[in-house]
């Protein structure tokens, strides 16, 4: 049972009142502004639908943040930037991440097994991990929709979407430099050059960035082991992107954009936070200073720990304009490269070292028609003496080939160690777990290892056709329908096989074989969704919508054993029912925005492992589709200019999450002989707080007639209790916290710099991102952040 948080909700009453006073000045009189136009926070134009529009007229959840503003609050990746947004995070810990919505994740033991949260970077879609990572410098927007996103960016867009959208060369010549620097040697530089080459017919953008930091996770096996690395958790990143744009190429308006990215990171330095006293003996018998504290920032790992990715994309946009139609072609090609080393058994043992890589190619190209506003139906006027309106619509073909080449695993565990962890693991318990307990071991350093290697490929091609279109029918109220008919074909096969020449006799036990196979699949899926908006003042849209969407069955990169359910899995479906109130107040410097959905999704992917061939580190995984369950909650934001120097900006996501059909979860391994551990049916879903909220406040004064300016913020976010990983086990439920981000600094309007220092987690809160068992009783867990300051300088021509 979910605890009642104690949270202080101050900013969901301050959201509240302010909605409740919004929609009840609506229903009686307009409000008068106190201003003139001064104040006035500027319409943004979005394209989620796949045409510009003004983001006030989507009848969808979502949430946008300038390029400015971003980097106004120093944010320099996904993870930060969706601090102002509510039901949405991407996590982020060395090779792991995990992009989440509305309470539906995603698991990384399984490389193929694509996330509910959708990624697009100018228009294409990615389903790779690493993209999440990728294009966060110069850009122009991040447009994060919620809710599915089906018929216009496609499946695996379930629970949403983030768009992100790179800024184009402008007609003036723009200059722009930042710099930061802190704690744990945090070094982040960025550049931007643009201008116009040819007059209306050609500008280049040259953007750059570099940031390294170092681990903020100490190693205490550094000290003994000489493999070991240091520290965890920090990242060398750096990337380019050119792009051009010839406005007037014959007629037509064309962009091509080139851009490379390298990604190191540190590793995720997973901590053990609970462990037997067998388990504690053993382990420190390699490491005497091995730690078993939680919330240290303190990790014992013998071998290195951490990931390389290099991924080189080529994108273009081409619009041909024919009187006032537009017809769009946007392709890209893609290739992403990673390799990374995982300490498995996340202790200083040599129980088992992990190494993985892959080479990913996607290629994908979209046509669209978009035509301009038709009095009447689709050019018909009027029908039985009834004006019929106007209409508008979007139109399109879309093709993607994706592939995963020699994606490869290979393991190697040390048997004296292996056996040894094991046997410790099972010392304590009455009913011992493991198949190995009471082997005895080979002796220390014996050299004696059991070696696997599983090869991987993939290929999967998308063929869909979409449309939209909206129907103003009458003065105040507009219809929208969208569909969208996909077929997806995939093929997979898999080879694993032992690397060493003598019979193995540990693997078989850990739940690997030697085998071979192939599989494929083909899913042929029809989504829609339906929007009906109502504006009964041009200040209010009231909107109702229902949307479908799809998850594509697939299979499984970590499968250990030639069996159906553990190499393939079926689609799964979400439907979506919201109703949407955008509003604008005191002439435009006060908007606030709300939404209330449900979600049912029937046949749930849900990865777990089978608790009776689950062993240290490795575990057999499986996607199960046997599960209904459902999310629904309110989603709402405000943003409002009280005073020319103030800027108030607030977040509020409720989510209740449920099971509603789900009887064979993952089992916590020292629970499995429990019958009712795998009952999930009733339970809230993992990582999904039912509250998340977040109210900020930014200041910007002049200070006399100097010409610089004072700048402060101040965010608090609050997130209530959450378990921490898939098996719902009480003992993995984080309570509730307040965490808090502050800055001041000063600024130059006229000569475009500032200069700013910056805290984050100020009051230096401990808590996860995910915990695990690593064998029967022993709890391991990845942190976040500790407390950080930086400083950070700006400037832009």
């Amino acid at each position: 049972m979910r605890h009642a948080t104690t949270l202080n909700m101050l900013p969901i009453i301050a959201l509240g009142t302010v909605f409740f006073t919004t929609f009840h000045i609506a229903a009686h009189a307009q409000l008068s502004a106190r201003s003139s136009g001064q104040r006035v926070i500027e319409e943004v134009i979005v394209s989620a639908q796949k045409r510009d529009e003004a983001l006030q007229d989507v009848p969808i959840s979502m949430s946008v943040m300038t390029g400015d503003f971003m980097a106004e609050q120093g944010v320099t990746d996904l993870r930060e930037a969706l601090l102002y947004v509510p039901n949405v995070q991407v996590e982020q810990a060395g090779f792991f991440s995990a992009p989440r919505a509305r309470g539906f994740t995603f698991n990384n033991s399984n490389k193929a097994f694509e996330p509910p949260l959708g990624i697009a970077i100018d228009g294409l879609p990615y389903t790779r991990i690493p993209y999440f990572l990728a294009a966060t410098f110069d850009l122009k927007r991040i447009e994060v929709l919620r809710g599915p996103q089906g018929t216009t960016f496609g499946k695996n867009t379930t629970a949403g979407l983030i768009h992100m959208l790179t800024a184009d060369p402008g007609e003036e010549v723009e200059m722009s430099f930042s710099a930061q620097g802190g704690d744990y040697g945090r070094q982040r530089y960025e550049m931007m050059f643009s201008t116009p080459v040819v007059e209306d017919r050609l500008g280049i953008r040259v953007a750059a960035f570099t940031d390294k930091r170092n681990g903020f996770m100490d190693n205490t096996t550094n000290a003994v082991q000489e493999m070991a690395q240091s520290e965890f958790r920090g990242h060398d990143r750096n990337g380019l992107r050119v792009k051009f744009l010839f406005p007037d190429l014959f007629g037509t308006h064309f962009k091509i954009g080139f851009e490379q990215v390298k990604l190191t990171d540190l590793g995720t330095g997973i901590e053990i936070i609970q462990a037997s006293d067998e388990v504690k003996s053993f382990l420190r018998s390699y490491d005497p200073n091995t730690d078993f504290s939680a919330d240290n920032y303190i990790a014992s790992l013998d071998a290195p720990d951490g990931r390389d990715v290099r991924i080189r994309t080529v994108s273009s946009e081409w619009t041909i304009d024919l009187n006032e139609w537009s017809l769009i072609m946007t392709a890209g090609h893609s290739e992403l490269e990673q390799y990374f080393t995982l300490d498995t058994d996340f202790s200083p043992a040599p129980a088992i070292w992990g190494r993985s890589g892959d080479t990913s190619p996607t290629s994908s190209i979209e046509w669209r028609v978009v035509s301009p506003i038709m009095d009447g139906l689709f050019g018909l006027n009027s029908l039985f003496g009834r004006e019929l309106g106007s209409t508008d619509f979007v139109a399109g073909v879309f093709y993607q080939r994706r592939s995963m080449d020699d994606s490869f695993f290979r393991f190697t565990f040390d048997l004296p160690a292996y056996i040894g962890l094991t046997t410790a693991a099972d010392a304590g318990n009455s009913s011992p777990t493991s198949p190995l307990f009471g082997i005895v071991a080979p002796p220390r350093d014996s050299g004696v290892v059991e070696d696997t290697t599983q090869v991987f490929n993939q290929r999967a091609a998308e063929l869909a056709a979409f449309a939209e279109f909206k129907w103003h029918f009458a003065n105040d109220w507009t219809l929208q329908v969208g569909v969208r008919n996909s077929t997806e074909e995939k093929e997979a096969s898999w080879n694993q096989f032992f690397n060493q020449p003598q019979p193995a006799v540990v693997l078989p036990q850990a739940g690997l074989d030697e085998f071979q196979a192939e599989r494929d699949m083909r899913d042929s899926e029809f989504q829609h969704k339906i929007a009906l908006n109502w504006q009964p003042l041009d200040n209010v849209s009231l909107f109702i919508h229902r949307a479908e969407g799809v998850k594509g069955g697939g299979f499984n990169a970590f499968a250990f054993r030639d069996v159906d359910d553990e190499l393939s899995f079926g689609a799964e479906y979400t439907t979506e029912w919201s109703i949407n109130a955008k509003t604008s107040w005191l002439d435009n410097s006060l908007m606030a925005n709300l939404s209330l959905f449900r979600m049912d999704v029937e046949d749930f992917q849900v990865l777990t492992r089978d608790p009776e061939r689950t062993n240290i580190g490795i575990g057999v995984t499986l996607v199960r589709n046997a599960a209904e369950a459902r999310s629904q909650g309110l989603e709402g934001d405000i943003q409002w200019l009280p005073t020319h120097w103030l800027r108030v900006i607030g977040t509020v996501g409720y989510n209740h999450t449920e099971y509603l059909n789900f009887t064979d979860n993952e089992c916590a391994p020292d629970q499995s002989d429990d019958p009712d551990c795998g009952i999930a049916t009733g339970k809230a879903f993992p990582f999904a707080p039912e509250w998340n909220n977040t109210l900020t406040g930014i200041i910007n004064t002049p200070l006399g007639g100097t010409g610089l300016e004072f700048t402060a913020s101040a965010t608090i976010e609050q997130v209530s209790e959450q378990f921490l990983d898939l098996d719902l086990d009480e003992r993995k439920l984080q309570e509730g916290f307040e965490r808090y981000k502050a800055s001041l600094g000063l600024a130059n309007p006229e000569q475009g710099w500032s200069l700013k220092l910056i805290g984050e987690n100020l009051t230096n809160k401990a808590t996860g991102i995910r915990q695990g068992d690593l064998f029967s009783g022993i709890i391991v867990e990845i942190a976040e952040a500790p407390r950080t300051f930086y400083a950070q300088f700006n400037w832009s021509y």
